[in-house]
């Protein structure tokens, strides 16, 4: 069983990676608001309870509002109570954001029109509250496995930036958790209190189908798969810093 010191010291080198990733980025505005996109599952969990902690620390903190998406492939999911009353004990109010289907819509989602509907309520909820910022889950893995799934099926690396703006400007999404990898927010949610995700999406359409088999590329290297993770982080960042460069 981990002692308490230890989960302790892994919560706090955790915290000090999100509020490094913050600075490296310029993710976020001395004392703006920040929406904080919540999922319920433990990757958006792990970031709610960090930015909080990470929010502790500063001399002007954030308002931090969560933002909750009632919406599945097959139609509403509300967040379990449990989850609410988790956030509300670190001091995070979580407020449902009705999905905003246009008209040609239809359901059953696939992935892909699910993911878009989900990002832009969020986006439109955030500014609505006058939130510059909208902070996503997004961890260093995704990073990995998006740049992947670009290469292996688009001939391009697609790269889930740390900071992007939307709506001319109005507001950002940011990602804290950008240097952060899967294993170590597992290892969090493990030693803490984190509730139970909701109930997973039953759907299993051809966009996930080629995410777990880059997953499964990326296991099949063994003792390297770590070494290698870190290569590709880095290549998907450079790639980022290069377009930057020649906007």
């Amino acid at each position: 069983m981990v002692s308490d010191r230890g989960a302790a010291a892994h919560a706090g080198r955790l915290i000090g990676k999100l509020g490094r990733a913050i600075h490296r980025w310029d993710m976020l505005e001395e004392g703006e608001a920040v929406a904080l996109g919540v999922s319920g599952g433990h990757d958006s969990l792990a970031m709610v309870r960090l930015l909080v902690a990470h929010n502790a620390s500063l001399r002007v903190p954030h308002p931090l509002y969560g933002l909750h998406v009632r919406l599945t492939a097959d139609g509403a999911e509300p967040l379990p109570r449990e989850t609410v009353t988790w956030c509300r004990s670190l001091g995070v109010e979580v407020e449902e954001a009705a999905a905003r289907l246009d008209p040609a819509e239809t359901q059953p989602l696939d992935c892909f029109r699910c993911a878009r509907v989900r990002r832009r309520t969020l986006l439109e909820a955030a500014d609505a509250r006058g939130c510059r910022a909208l902070a996503l889950g997004h961890h260093a893995d995704d990073v990995v496995e998006t740049f992947l799934l670009g290469l292996f099926y688009t001939g391009r690396g697609d790269v889930l930036a740390p900071a992007r703006t939307y709506f001319s400007g109005s507001v950002r999404v940011v990602r804290p958790l950008y240097e952060i990898r899967r294993a170590e927010i597992r290892r969090l949610a493990a030693q803490g209190d984190f509730p139970p995700p909701p109930r997973a999406c039953q759907r299993d359409d051809e966009s996930g189908a080629r995410r777990g088999r880059v997953q499964r590329v990326l296991r099949a290297l063994g003792h390297d798969e770590g070494r290698v993770r870190l290569q590709l982080f880095w290549a998907a960042v450079r790639q980022l810093d290069t377009a930057s460069s020649a906007a």
